[in-house]
């Protein structure tokens, strides 16, 4: 967090430094300033239209300005160090606007083709094969970091319902990050009604965790846990349900945990029993004595997890069949796209993390601008069964 901080930090002294040399003395120093206070202004309107549309514009023109300004800055320092005479006025201000100028028409092509292709989401194939000691198969739908704002395109999510209610997955499962606006606008919205009918369109249930953004939310008196459990999501917070004949367990995301000042628990804590106690006739034990006996359950386990930081070094015993998280968009737009596999070990798509299987999604939707450049809103159809192959050894062998 200190770190990217100091990144910000950097930045932004960047910005006000390029900005403010468009024009002469204290006039630059207004125009640069103004940018500043804009963005700020921006975010601390971020739940209103105006503040969203703010912050949009801004978060795809920042990166994209920064990657023009950070090699005149170092070349206008350079020059300072290894000429005699300074760079002219004239010329540092002539660059700037062009460099403004050229910064803000890619921001502008940027946010023009990128919320028309964020507004279309792919919808992604994958078959898992379980080991052969489960018994059947099941299949899911997962999607993740909706990320509802008053840019939010609600007809996106009345697709997205139609389509799940003609797929009738076993389970729909959301990786976190549902809102960046209150629980009382999601309601005012009329999102209420339609995440319940997203959520009937699970046959067995609709499993939810939190996103790092829950914890931002919470942080203004809502509680976006209790909202989701309203509209019919199991929402699994740290703990493990079994559902029908698959066992769950949702992660608390990193951020949620440190906003409440509390520790994550242990994953061996959260995994399900192997077994269960099931009462039989007594024989010649007295009548009034209830005996069990232990039987072995094979139950595929599941790790919904809203950051893919893989298992905790510290971990032994059984690890989870699947493990599926959100939070990456894949970078969203450019440059991010890019950087974003240096930052991530499993930055986008299928992989393994700690030894674990491991799926990471893009998000159905987007944070700060609804922009997709590079990258791809999307939900994954997931079809899991048991290896046919041993299944049949394991009949031939009986």
């Amino acid at each position: 967090m200190i770190a990217f901080l100091l990144i910000l930090l950097i930045g932004l002294v960047l910005i006000y430094i390029n900005v403010s040399s468009v024009a002469k003395g204290k006039m630059g120093k207004i125009i640069g300033a103004a940018v500043l206070v804009l963005l700020f202004l921006g975010m601390f309107l971020r739940s209103t239209l105006i503040g969203s549309c703010i912050v949009a514009f801004f978060a795809v023109w920042l990166p994209n300005s920064l990657l023009l300004y950070i090699p005149w800055t170092l070349y206008r320092i350079g020059y300072h160090f290894t000429q005699p005479h300074h760079l002219s006025h004239r010329l540092v201000r002539r660059v700037g606007r062009y460099l403004l100028g050229i910064s803000m028409a890619v921001a502008f092509m940027f946010i023009g083709y990128g919320m028309q292709h964020n507004d279309e989401y792919k919808m992604n194939l994958l078959t898992v094969e379980l080991a052969d000691r489960y018994t059947e198969g099941f299949s899911a739908v997962f999607f993740s970091d909706i990320h509802v704002d008053p840019l939010f395109n609600a007809q996106k999510l009345e697709r997205f319902i139609a389509q799940v209610d003609s797929i009738k997955p076993d389970y729909l499962l959301f990786g976190g990050d549902l809102a960046d606006i209150s629980t009382g606008a999601m309601d005012s919205a009329g999102y209420d009604s339609l995440f319940k009918k997203l959520t009937a369109g699970a046959k067995v249930a609709a499993v939810a965790i939190n996103g790092n953004h829950e914890a931002f939310m919470a942080r203004s008196g809502n509680s976006p846990e209790e909202w989701m459990r309203k509209v019919g999501f199991v929402v699994l917070d740290d703990s493990t349900a079994c559902l029908g004949g698959v066992c769950f367990t949702g992660r608390t995301d990193f951020t949620v945990a440190r906003s409440r000042n509390t520790e994550r628990k242990p994953l061996a804590e959260l995994a399900p029993d192997t077994v269960k106690l099931v009462e039989r006739a007594a024989d010649s034990v007295a009548l009034d004595t209830t005996v069990y006996d232990t039987v072995v359950v094979n139950r595929p386990w599941i790790l919904l997890d809203h950051q893919p930081k893989g298992i905790e070094k510290t971990h032994t015993g059984r690890l989870p069949d699947f493990a599926l998280s959100g939070h990456t968009h894949d970078g969203q737009f450019f440059p991010v796209t890019f950087i974003i596999d240096y930052v991530w070990k499993l930055a986008y798509g299928k992989g393994a993390l700690g030894g674990v299987l491991w799926l990471v999604s893009s998000g159905f939707d987007c944070w700060g601008p609804p922009v997709r450049v590079g990258s791809d809103s999307e939900i994954w159809v997931i079809k899991f069964k048991v290896k046919e192959a041993d299944r049949t050894q394991q009949s031939g062998a009986e």
